[in-house]
């Protein structure tokens, strides 16, 4: 073969090879674009979640309150709510760390939860050593969204005890 064809075929593979590098450049920047959006559309859905939580309890407990519904219907909310959610995940992910959260408390947030679960009420010391219990919990994972639902539930709960209390 003549050397202009050697050259020749050689920049025919080198254009060949950067045509590839360039559609494949774009493809990666496509996709990159189409990641980003999912991204926002992500968060959007989180901050809405997260609204949620924050706002639910609080109605739930306006609504005892107010006489509206009894503390055994909003309670049947919460195992409602906790049975829909997936929180064997949430509490295989939470560890023990000693200071300040023990094998013990999580063993006391998972009889807590089984009984909420179940539309059993809690007695308030166990309302409370439960909201603190979660406390530590969203303090430690506050990216995770099962976390915030159990300290929301935390918050309604010991707001339907003190309300059952004034009665």
């Amino acid at each position: 073969m003549p050397p202009w064809g050697q050259v020749l075929g050689f920049v025919s593979v080198i254009i060949a090879i950067v045509g590839a590098v360039f559609k494949i450049t774009r493809a990666v920047e496509r996709l990159d674009n189409r990641l980003e959006r999912i991204e926002l559309r992500l968060a959007v859905v989180e901050s809405q979640i997260r609204a949620f939580l924050q706002v639910f309890p609080k109605v739930i407990s306006a609504l005892v309150q107010a006489h509206v519904i009894t503390v055994e219907t909003g309670m049947e909310f919460v195992s409602q709510a906790l049975g829909s959610a997936p929180i064997t995940d949430l509490l295989r992910e939470i560890k023990p760390t000693g200071n300040p959260l023990s094998q013990g408390d999580l063993d006391r947030l998972r009889t807590y939860l089984e009984r909420l679960q179940k539309g059993q009420l809690l007695t308030l010391p166990e309302a409370q050593d439960y909201y603190q219990i979660t406390t530590v919990i969203t303090q430690e994972y506050p990216a995770n969204d099962k976390s915030w639902l159990l300290f929301l539930i935390g918050g309604f709960i010991l707001g339907a005890m003190f309300s059952d209390i004034r009665k």
